[in-house]
């Protein structure tokens, strides 16, 4: 098989959904896909009535109290994205939940969800018709004439979806919101895959949002329409008489290939190739579906992927389970799949719709994310309801099979490959081309402390993530515990509310705290003693880069001198004093002070720029005093004595070291005390642990709580990998316009 070219793969590397049945959980949704579980719900009158639905709708013949709702779609956490009430109440619920979905995905991808400026993040969605508008905006006088003309349009309008997160979120690529009906949010991962690889874009975020009110739960069923008798999506069933309307999104986050397995992104599939199409004119009408469109949309994006069709082992068809589109679908198929070759494994059909119902705008990206899903795990999911194959649709003679329970997935020439289609109302068809993760090679992994970083908007949220982000540490595999902690601490935003936990650590206790102003403005300053156990920081060697260097430096600028054992034991001490110090700093502590005194003296000096770390054991190494060479500090230096001179600091050597700072620093700023080991002198610490390793990470942990720290220096993330881990929990209020007549508990009883 020929090898395809890399450099125009497409990784997607982050998902978000907001599916009936599973809400946020994609784990969840990947059950109800392959066990075949049915989202739709069914309502009653009084459910309907009291939703505002016009009785006589409910009296009319034909009339189906079903759909596949999202719980909760009423309500927005206003307060992470720094919305007030009343204008969350006049949003669009649409984007609303695309907003989040975006969020989720940038997290679930292990990206920072608030972008840092500089960045070619690009986004690409869509929305379905906005019916909030129309049977609850528009009718709510007051609120309509509190916010303006302008203030109705900026929350209301489809144009503003795209822009809406760019703006939120900080993303400075491209922002298109894209329309074409059921295909829309295909077509966004295709137009965000070409960005991509035109470098328009770095990371690109695609997918839609659909979400009607409760006034629209239920739907009239007419005999050859596209809408079900039963509430039912018996997608290529003999029973099939049309589909089910459901709410829902989802997101997916979108790198170069190679851009993702050079940067330790996780990459959940690959798309090799995509293609864009009209039907034009060639059907029956309008909303008739194309074959010749369909198929000449599904050959372009093998064309594109270098794909042979003989090695597609699942297609994730448009689905709707219409009397005239899913025959007409299986013969656009035939036209590009039929094969003469003798080994030609099955190739699976699959439609999401019979699980979630018919998502709208959002319809392509769920069925993209199943497909992922699918490949992730291995297995080809069946087709839900799926009882009787219909009869109009030809199947003997094609590659084609129909699956009714789930089954492994067997690769085709080494490789597991599928498709997925949408098409939309009008003619504009999408199809993507997608493969399996490359498998990522063997590493070797330390077990030791990790710095679990949590923050939150909210002390609430913040107490929920911290109790997900536990239980999801406590099972992951140790090895992959340095992953974790890299991905919650670059690529997640730094909220006020903040949690640090230590893994690996028994009995360890996580304080949830907000970032402390007065703290942040008094500052941290550190008292270098060298005081302590000289034993005991073999820890810090094996797992920190920074502290192992400088010892590596400082022994082999020892080494060949005939030491006797106090000079030795001093410069041990200087040793682990400087390293500690500039492990921390590298974790982003930035001292407002270093104070110090004997040996710790030296040690500040080394780490402010006094002296080099060679001079500095010269200093302790030769009893007549070497020539030193003195700079300026480069970090507020207090010693008791001149930093300029020379026999001040081959004194101060030779000193014994002091466990408190000196007068003009205690007070006035935070401190702690750095010898063989690390000890905060902070307020409402919990017991530190013996390990002092995990004691210069609680350190750490324990000032970003408080706001005193940076970003990291890059050298701690040297082979690291972004996981994927839980992403925020959206502490949602309710910001709702009822429709007229409508009962608001109504829904909160739903």
């Amino acid at each position: 098989m020929a090898e395809l070219d890399d450099s125009a793969a497409v990784a997607v590397v982050g998902m978000a959904v907001r599916v009936p049945g599973a809400d946020r959980d994609l784990d969840l949704f990947w059950r109800h896909v392959r066990d075949g579980v049915d989202a739709v719900t069914f309502f009653t009158p009084e459910q309907l009535v009291g939703w505002g639905v016009p009785k006589d709708l409910l009296d009319r013949p034909g009339f189906v109290p079903a759909r596949a709702v999202l719980p909760d779609a009423d309500r927005f956490d206003h307060r992470l994205f720094g919305y007030s009430p009343s204008d969350s109440a006049l949003m669009d619920p649409q984007q609303r939940v695309l907003l989040e979905c975006a969020w989720a995905a940038l997290e679930h991808a292990g990206h920072p969800p608030v972008a840092a400026d500089g960045n070619r993040v690009g986004v690409y969605v869509g929305t379905g018709f906005n019916v909030y508008l129309l049977d609850n905006v528009w009718p709510n006088e007051r609120a309509v004439g509190a916010a303006g003309g302008l203030g109705v349009i900026i929350g209301s309008d489809k144009d503003f979806a795209a822009t809406r997160i760019a703006y939120k979120l900080n993303l400075q690529g491209p922002a298109l919101t894209l329309q074409t009906a059921c295909s829309t949010s295909l077509v966004a991962v295709h137009q965000a895959a070409q960005a991509l690889l035109t470098y328009d874009a770095d990371v690109a975020l695609a997918g839609a949002a659909t979400v009607a009110p409760p006034t629209r739960r239920g739907h009239l069923h007419e005999p050859g329409g596209i809408f079900s008798a039963d509430g039912r999506c018996r997608a290529f069933d003999a029973a099939a008489d049309g589909t089910v309307p459901g709410d829902g999104a989802g997101v997916v986050v979108l790198k170069r290939l190679t851009d993702a397995l050079r940067d330790g992104d996780t990459v959940h599939a690959v798309i090799r190739g995509s293609a864009v199409n009209n039907d034009g004119a060639r059907k029956a009408g309008f909303t008739a579906p194309g074959p010749t469109g369909q198929a000449a949309v599904i050959a372009a994006a093998l064309e594109v992927a270098g794909v042979d069709p003989d090695t597609v082992g699942l297609v994730e068809t448009h689905g709707t389970g219409t009397a005239l589109g899913d025959p007409i679908e299986v013969a656009a198929l035939r036209q590009v799949f039929d094969s003469t070759r003798a080994d030609r494994a099955p190739c699976a059909l699959g439609a999401v719709k019979s699980v979630v119902g018919h998502l709208d705008t959002a319809a392509g990206v769920v069925g993209l994310i199943k497909t992922v899903l699918a490949l992730t795990h291995r297995t080809i999911p069946p087709i839900a309801h799926l009882r009787t194959p219909n009869p109009a649709i030809r199947l003997d003679g094609s590659v084609f099979e129909l699956p009714t329970t789930a089954r492994p997935w067997t690769p085709v020439d080494g490789v597991r490959r599928a498709g997925v289609s949408a098409f939309g109302i009008g003619g504009t068809n999408a199809h993507v081309v997608l493969e399996e993760a490359p498998s990522a090679p063997p590493r070797p992994r330390r077990h030791v402390p990790q710095l679990v970083l949590v923050s939150a908007k909210t002390a609430a949220a913040a107490q929920d993530s911290l109790d997900r982000i536990t239980a999801f540490a406590a099972g992951t595999a140790p090895g992959d515990l340095a992953d974790l902690a890299y991905t919650l601490r670059t690529g997640r935003a730094g909220l006020p509310w903040r949690a640090a936990v230590l893994t690996g650590v028994p009995d360890g206790e996580a304080r949830i705290r907000t970032v402390d102003a007065t703290a942040r403005a008094r500052g941290v300053a550190l008292h270098l003693t060298g005081a302590g156990a000289v034993t005991g920081n073999r820890p810090n060697y094996d797992a920190d880069p920074v502290y192992r260097r400088t010892v590596d430096e400082g022994v082999a600028l020892l080494r060949g001198h005939d030491l006797a054992e106090g000079v030795r034991e001093r410069g041990d001490r200087l040793l682990a004093c400087v390293g500690l110090t500039r492990s921390l700093c590298s974790r982003g502590v930035t001292p407002r002070a270093l104070a110090g005194d004997g040996v710790g003296a030296v040690a500040a000096a080394v780490v402010a720029g006094v002296m080099s770390l060679a001079d500095a054991l010269a200093l302790l190494r030769d009893a007549d005093g070497p020539r030193v060479r003195l700079h300026p500090a480069a970090l507020p230096l207090h010693v008791d004595g001149r930093p300029d001179d020379s026999a001040f600091w081959r004194a101060a050597a030779r000193r014994p070291p002091t466990p408190t700072p000196p007068p003009d620093v205690q007070g006035q700023v935070l401190w702690i005390e750095v010898g063989t080991s690390v000890t905060p002198h902070l307020d409402d610490l919990p017991p530190l642990p013996a390990n002092r390793h995990a004691r210069l990470l609680a350190t750490v942990g324990a000032l970003w709580q408080l706001g005193l720290t940076d970003a990291w220096d890059p050298v701690h993330d040297a082979g690291r990998r972004r996981l994927p881990a839980p992403t925020y929990p959206f502490a949602a209020t309710r910001h709702y316009l009822d429709a007229p007549g409508a009962d608001p508990t109504t829904e909160r009883r739903h």
